[in-house]
């Protein structure tokens, strides 16, 4: 029996979360994840943790906080231990299978909502958890359609999930489309995109068995592109930039030492490159957009 009050729980949250740092060399923020635990698994807001710090916590909450802080000792990600990521001021569902969205993503989803013009489609290749899409549609409520394109199973079945979720917002104008961007599948009986977005796999191959042990328990498929890390990225430029509506553009997540090899790819198809920083600093989404025809 666990008998502790919602302050005794949050202070037992941060140490356990401490020694899985310690543990695992991850950099855990000790703060964020306890409050992000109990807010998910308990429903208390920050707010409500300090009025209601008190109380005693309820038994059940409390045996399911310490579990996922404890599973972070073994290198889970926190977004698998709780189901859902927060993305864009929502939380998704994630699972494992499925890429975890991060914040740095959401540089791409304003790119996309700043670029698409009224009444303009979005497809939206190697959607995984479906995050940057129905992030975008609730958004701009005059886009009417996205497309979110996915060949894995269990990152399809997560952004079925999410499109549940958001049901209300999407309106039915949200459709996952099960295909292979390597193949340049298109969706059938889709209109021309105004804009296509993609944070498709861009870690070099070598590259990956080097990642921290959190990263390596997302599937290697979303995350292997490659020797170079420009497999996806070629693929798609070959495949889909003649799908385009006239005036639309790619808009790709990239990796922080990517520019200079984007940019001459972007070259190469005849496309002006821009690059955008995310707000660390890095390098992280390339707007391509081919040059007008004479």
């Amino acid at each position: 029996m666990i008998m502790m009050t919602y302050a005794e729980l949050r202070r037992t949250l941060r140490a356990t979360l401490s020694e899985a740092g310690k543990l695992t060399g991850l950099p855990i923020d000790t703060v964020y994840e306890a409050d992000e635990i109990l807010r998910l698994v308990a429903g208390l807001d920050r707010a409500a943790i300090l009025l209601r710090g008190a109380e005693e916590a309820d038994e059940t909450h409390a045996m399911r906080c310490i579990a996922a802080a404890r599973g972070r000792g073994e290198g889970i990600p926190l977004a698998y231990l709780l189901g859902v990521s927060p993305f864009c001021g929502e939380d998704f569902f994630c699972a494992p299978g499925c890429l975890i969205p991060r914040a740095d993503t959401e540089i791409l989803v304003e790119e996309a909502v700043s670029r698409l013009p009224h009444g303009g489609v979005l497809w939206d290749l190697c959607t995984g958890s479906g995050c940057v899409p129905i992030s975008v549609l609730m958004q701009r409520g005059d886009i009417p359609m996205a497309y979110g394109m996915e060949l894995y199973p269990s990152a399809a079945a997560t952004a079925e999930r999410n499109a549940a979720r958001f049901s209300d917002a999407l309106k039915n104008r949200f459709t996952l489309v099960r295909g292979d961007v390597l193949l340049g599948e298109i969706p059938q009986g889709a209109p021309a995109p105004a804009v296509i977005t993609a944070n498709p796999p861009y870690i070099s191959t070598a590259v990956i068995d080097t990642l921290d042990v959190q990263v390596q328990m997302e599937p290697r498929t979303a995350l292997d592109g490659g020797e170079d890390g420009m497999r996806y990225y070629r693929a798609i430029l070959a495949g889909y930039l003649p799908h385009l509506a006239p005036d639309g553009c790619i808009i790709f997540e990239i990796g922080y030492d990517q520019k200079r090899a984007i940019r001459a790819l972007a070259q190469e198809y005849d496309c002006t490159c821009i690059i955008r920083r995310d707000y660390d600093g890095n390098d992280r989404v390339a707007v391509i957009k081919p040059h007008p025809a004479d």
